[in-house]
C-alpha cells in the first residue's frame, strides 16, 4: 500500500530530525494537535488538498496557523508535503512517526480486543504480564468486539496473539474441511 509506505518514509525522516533536537515528544504531542485541528476543520484540510489553490497559498496558510506556535521540524513537514503534493498523507505519517516516538521511549503498544470488558484487576493482570515477557513498558488500548465469541486477542507490535473462540472455531473448521471422506 502506497499510503503506508509514504506514511513510513516521512515518519522516519521526521522522527531523526526531532529525536536529533531533543524534541521528538513535543513533535508528537503538536502533531497531535495538527490531527485535531484537521479533523474539527476540515475545511482547512480540504483546502491544503485542493490542487487548484496554488501551493504558495497554501503555505502562507501554514505558516499563518502554525508558525512559532509548533516546532520547526514539524512545519517544515508541512510545508514539504504541500511542495511534494502529500499533504494528504499527513494522517499515515502520524502513526507511524507516533509509533517510532514510542518504541524510542521504550513503550510498546498492546492492543487487546474481548468479546466483554475487562475489569480493572484483569487489564492490570494482562498489562503486567505483558511488561514482564517484553521487558517494556505498555500501553494498553482495549477493545470490545462480540464478534470473538469469547478469549482474547492481542496484537503487540507486529505480533498478533490469537486466542479467541471465533479463531479457534475458523481453525476447527479448517481440519474438518481437510478430513477425507471415502
Amino acid at each position: 500500500m502506497i499510503s503506508s509506505e509514504v506514511g513510513k518514509k516521512y515518519a522516519a525522516a521526521l522522527f531523526k530530525s526531532a529525536n536529533r533536537e531533543k524534541i521528538a515528544g513535543t513533535v508528537l504531542e503538536d502533531y497531535q494537535s495538527i490531527m485535531k485541528i484537521f479533523k474539527e476543520n476540515l475545511s482547512i484540510k480540504n483546502l491544503l488538498e485542493t490542487p487548484q489553490i496554488l501551493d504558495k497559498d497554501k503555505k502562507k496558510l501554514l505558516k499563518d496557523l502554525f508558525e512559532g506556535k509548533i516546532p520547526e521540524v514539524l512545519l517544515s513537514l508541512l510545508t514539504l508535503l504541500v511542495d511534494k503534493k502529500r499533504i494528504q498523507y499527513l494522517s499515515n505519517i502520524f502513526p507511524e512517526f507516533e509509533k517510532l516516538v514510542k518504541e524510542n521511549q521504550g513503550i510498546v503498544v498492546a492492543e487487546i480486543t474481548t468479546a466483554i470488558p475487562l475489569d480493572d484487576a484483569l487489564s492490570q493482570s494482562f498489562k503486567r504480564k505483558l511488561e514482564t515477557k517484553t521487558q517494556k513498558k505498555i500501553e494498553m488500548v482495549e477493545k470490545v468486539d462480540p464478534g470473538i465469541i469469547g478469549g482474547v486477542t492481542v496484537i503487540l507490535g507486529d505480533k498478533v496473539i490469537d486466542h479467541s473462540i471465533k479463531y479457534q472455531l475458523a481453525q476447527l473448521r479448517e481440519k474438518i474441511s481437510q478430513i477425507k471422506v471415502y
